[in-house]
């Protein structure tokens, strides 16, 4: 398959619209280029740029605002200010009623978050399609952009927030190494400095600084914003002109552009780092050039994929194949100033001795690619790698917004574009010749990572600390606005008009299959399939010969090859993970709707026909081991089986207990190539649930499943296995670990309720004020913004449909030396959910925010897709759903407080800390 640019040029173009507009002008230098790739860009008078790039199949709209200014815009001595500045943004009032930002966000339920680096600040956001929406967040965009009010009050609460999470990044040791390594490799010294700052420096930042800067930084002609996915083009110029085009821009002139000064090129001798983490690596790290154009980013991706970006790759082959080592990988880093060519593999011993035999090795096959010539086949397979990879992203408003905000911090927007151009017209010689030039005539930086193993870990188990039952409320936010009304005749249509749009059908009685064909063309197909297996009994001590099994099916089939298959499957556009999780193969999939017919007669031809290469069961059982080694003594890993331990009563090896790292490597012994055919022969048919979504002939797709899975049968009968409610002990857990600069915490409460339940659908509605957003709940002002011990925290009630059992789990961040503070201000809170209950504004908050994630008249494809998932499994329809919601409508204020006392007690807390404190109590 071999598109030409006038092909793939037609495959990028969206949905061109020509509108005027009294503020702005075309950006006549590159429209034509613009107008090739679909979008339309203006300038406004003040500088002000606006990227448009429409798709009236998308079913989201997402907005990226990008200012062109980052950590090297940070003034000397004050690091870490403009990434201070981005959370300062987020959190500072803009609407009328004083309310934050985020509070309205999340009361939308649009999704945000912001980052900075060194060439640049995003702030994303992404929703279901509603202009009203959008019209509402343009006008928040543009009111922080020239209106905020910034206080010392507002730097006194983030900094300790910011701190934290610095914490977070001191704890990832991989992280820090590479921050030293790339002011050497791109020879720009002021990439020493991270974007999050040092804390003395940080401390050091006062109200003018961070005043200075945003009026500096924060103006219309340093900025540009992109929306992607569905709106109405001319409704939002009009507003585009109306809330930016009017700011006018600062007369202190343009933000200074970074330049390079005399003597900031890094002159540190030194080509070879060395650290520890908990998985162990060698890198090299190629110095790029600080400019590049379209030809030289489609070489850099072209490069990635012939070295690392398939099963027949040349590292790959020279590497994993031959059993030296577990995986490789090959990626640019791209900045304004300079780059790296990163290429990375996983040794299969942890050793220090094999660790830089790897080293050497992967420096020479490196070496020989400038000289070893590459294949026409190689490179037609990496061009449309990349040209899937383009098309897939541009079906994601998010993610494409996303990436051309990238580009444009990089220089252009239209860099992105162009460079997939490029990459098609991309002769061998051209790329043979870059080869030669990026890892023959530049120097590599090496990085060694020695593999820390867990066996520094302690537990103790401590009687439980009296907690306050009383403490000062934390202040609630109260609405801009009088909570809007579900309207119930609006779900019940949805849901019967989903509902009659659907066909559901099985297959052998134990596959559940619901067919979906949209009414709206979208061009594309995405499907969910769970493949299950065994009984609770039948499949005690076979997780990790679950695991193997799952993951060896990528390795082709009877009759394509693993090569064989990944070309078939480049060849159709398709996008397939097969995940092994429990007693399932968790299968997605995301393609053309023309290909759905040749890709269920590939996928089903693998899962019933697999190859299972003894080749390919040493790589699997290689990256497993790694993956299982590399757990170490990670804080978050560490927690995560504690609680495991201590709330699962399932003995070692039952299916519904997750394995820790010696049960796991000690399995992964055992098994052989035999044992996982024979699991596939025994375990493997037609059961569990398949959802198709898109655009597809029902009937026909119908037919050739019943065909294609008919005669496929299980040896073994799959049975759900039972989760019975298991009261938790209550206690205070301390695991001490001997490295990173952040704790983990883990509470739990568990109560035997089913997800249906009135006082369950209570629960969770006081969930979201306790907990549920990571900065507007009380677990969040209380934790993050008022006391700063924690940059992230959040609550979540997680409820089975199957049987009555539900759990309030409490997870948070923490400097070692809060844990104390952490905890007291835990059993705080709740002491005051249950001694004063929701307040009538926070009740209102969260019927709304209910109505916002659970309306189904305003859900977009991926949040019904999701719901329709478990409903195949629960063997309901819509209604289920458009039942829980009227029954929440019908919930009142007294019933959610009766229900958080009857079910929340501090007493009956159940804590896990892991952290490097062995002092604190």
């Amino acid at each position: 398959m071999n598109p030409t640019r006038s092909t793939l040029i037609a495959c990028l173009i969206l949905t061109l619209v020509n509108v005027g507009s009294g503020h702005a002008t075309e950006n006549n230098t590159n429209s034509a280029a613009a107008e090739k790739y679909g979008a339309i860009e203006r300038r406004f008078e003040n500088g002000f740029r606006a990227l448009l790039v429409p798709d009236s199949k998308a079913e989201q709209t997402a907005v990226t605002l990008v200012y062109f200014s980052g950590s090297l815009a940070d003034p000397e001595g004050k690091s870490g200010l403009a990434h201070l500045l981005e959370h300062l943004l987020f959190n500072a009032p803009t609407t009328p009623d004083n309310h934050s930002l985020v509070s309205e966000l999340a009361r939308r339920n649009i999704a945000y978050n912001g980052n900075t680096n060194f060439d640049r600040t995003i702030y994303h956001t992404a929703f279901s399609s509603d202009q009203p929406t959008l019209n509402w967040l343009l006008q928040q965009e543009a009111l922080r952009m020239h209106k905020l009010a910034i206080t010392e009050t507002d730097i006194a609460r983030e900094l300790p927030v910011v701190l934290r999470e610095k914490e977070l990044g001191d704890s990832n040791h991989r992280q820090k190494l590479a921050q030293q390594i790339l002011p050497v490799v791109t020879r720009f010294a002021p990439y020493v400095r991270p974007p999050i700052g040092n804390e003395t420096e940080l401390r050091g930042i006062a109200i003018d600084d961070a005043q200075a800067f945003y009026r500096t930084h924060y103006r219309p002609d340093n900025a540009l914003l992109i929306i992607t996915g569905r709106f109405d083009v001319d409704e939002t110029w009009k507003q585009l002109a109306t809330h930016f085009g009017e700011i006018k821009s600062p007369k202190i002139g343009q933000p200074p552009a970074f330049q390079a000064a005399s003597g900031q090129e890094s002159g540190d001798p030194q080509t070879s780092f060395r650290g520890d983490d908990d998985v162990a690596s060698a890198s090299l790290f190629y110095p790029l050039p600080h400019s590049f154009d379209a030809k030289h980013v489609a070489a850099m991706g072209l490069l990635s994929g012939l070295l690392a970006g398939s099963p027949a790759s040349r590292l790959h082959e020279s590497l994993v194949s031959t059993g030296q080592a577990a995986s490789v990988s090959a990626m640019p880093l791209l900045l304004r100033n300079g780059g790296a060519f990163e290429v990375t593999a996983l040794p299969l011993s942890a050793d220090n001795e094999a660790l830089e035999q790897l080293q050497h090795t992967l420096a020479e096959q490196v070496h020989s690619l400038g000289d070893t010539v590459f294949t026409e086949k190689e490179l037609e397979r990496t061009k449309n790698l990349i040209r899937n990879e383009a098309l897939h992203v541009q079906t994601q408003a998010a993610a494409f917004g996303y990436r051309l905000a990238e580009f444009a911090s990089l220089g252009d927007w239209r860099l992105w574009f162009e460079s997939i151009d490029a990459a098609q017209e991309m002769s061998l010689p051209e790329i043979q010749q870059t080869a030669k030039t990026l890892f023959q005539q530049g120097l590599p930086v090496a990085q060694l990572m020695s593999s820390r193993h867990a066996t520094s870990v302690t537990a103790r188990k401590e009687s439980l600390v009296p907690q306050a039952t009383s403490a000062e409320p934390s202040p609630a936010s109260t609405p801009a606005h009088l909570p809007e009304t579900v309207t119930l005749a609006a779900n019940d249509a949805t849901a019967a008009a989903i509902d009659a749009q659907i066909e559901r059908f099985s297959i052998n009685e134990s596959l559940a299959v619901a067919l979906w064909p949209k009414p709206i063309p979208t061009g594309r197909v995405q499907g969910q399939w769970n493949v299950r297996m065994g009984t609770a009994d039948s499949m005690l001590g076979k997780r990790m010969l679950a695991d193997l099994t799952g993951s060896l099916l990528a390795h082709g089939s009877a009759s394509l090859d693993r090569q064989q298959l990944f070309d078939r499957l480049v060849g159709l556009d398709a996008h397939l993970s097969m995940t092994p999780m429990e007693d399932r193969l968790a299968i997605r999939f995301d393609l053309p709707a023309k290909s759905l017919p040749e890709f269920l007669d590939v996928l089903i031809d693998v899962l019933r026909h697999p190859a299972l290469p003894e080749q390919g069961f040493k790589e699997i059982g290689n990256q497993l081991r790694v993956a299982y080694q590399g757990l170490g003594t990670k804080p978050q890993v560490v927690a995560e089986q504690a609680v495991t331990a201590l709330t699962s009563p399932y003995p070692i090896g039952d299916i519904r207990r997750e394995p820790g790292m010696a049960e796991a490597l000690a399995a992964l012994e055992r098994i052989e190539l035999n044992d996982v055919k024979a699991f596939h022969a025994d375990y493997y048919g037609a059961n569990g649930e398949l959802l198709l979504s898109g655009e597809f002939d029902a009937n026909a797709t119908r037919r050739q499943l019943e065909s294609l899975l008919g005669p496929w049968r299980s040896k073994q009968v799959y049975q759900r296995p039972p989760l019975p409610y298991a009261a938790l002990a209550p206690g205070r857990h301390v695991m001490t670990v001997a490295d990173g600069a952040h704790g983990t915490y883990t509470a739990q409460l568990r109560q035997p309720l089913q997800a249906d339940e009135t006082d369950t659908l209570a629960l969770m509605l006081a969930n979201v004020a306790l907990g549920e957003d990571a900065l507007q709940s009380r677990l969040g002002r209380r934790l993050r913004q008022q006391e700063g011990i924690s940059y992230g925290v959040a609550s979540k009630i997680s409820a089975s449909a199957f049987e009555p059992r539900a759990t309030l789990t409490i997870s948070a961040t923490y400097a070692p030396a809060l844990r104390q503070q952490l905890s007291k201000a835990v059993h705080e809170e709740l002491a005051l959910l249950v001694k004063d209950g929701l307040s009538a504004t926070e009740f209102d908050s969260a019927k709304e925010n209910w109505r916002h994630r659970n309306d189904l008249s305003k859900l977009d494809h991926d949040k019904l897709f999701g719901k329709l998932n478990l409903l195949l499994r629960l063997r309901r329809d819509m209604r289920y759903y458009a039942d829980i919601n009227a029954r929440v409508e019908t919930l009142t204020l007294a019933q959610v407080n009766t229900a958080i006392a009857r079910h929340i007690n501090p007493d009956q807390l159940l804590e896990v800390f892991v952290d490097t404190n062995n002092e604190a109590p």
